[in-house]
């Protein structure tokens, strides 16, 4: 089955086709006080276009050490078997959005072996 491409952006890394997307997610989280102050996630997933490597990574907040990575398809050879992954802070991650050149080095993050 293929990937529905509308609305996705396309990267190609070493010959293989990517799409990738950001998506919002605001909730609201009660502070000590007991006052509500609602919380922004930025997601970024990234998609081969066979469908065999899917993951989503939490865009790090201001002051974050670290970040996470949620994997989803049975392709990951940085840590097979996995499906989540502490992944550290970049000087490329800095950025509100992602560019394509932070997207194709967070997959050749993810394709290294080791």
């Amino acid at each position: 089955m293929a990937v529905r491409k509308k609305g996705l952006r396309k990267v190609n890394f070493k010959g293989r086709c990517y799409y990738w997307h950001i998506n919002e997610s605001s909730k609201t989280v009660p502070d000590e006080g007991f006052v509500a102050y609602p919380l922004t996630t930025r997601i970024l997933h990234i998609i081969s276009a066979d469908k065999q490597f899917i993951i989503h990574y939490r865009i790090p907040e201001q002051g974050d050490s670290h970040t996470e990575l949620q994997v989803e398809g049975p392709l990951f050879p940085r840590a097979p078997g996995l499906k989540e992954v502490e992944v550290p802070r970049w000087r490329h991650d800095t950025k509100r959005y992602p560019t394509a050149d932070f997207v194709r080095r967070l997959i050749g993050w993810c394709m290294e072996v080791g």
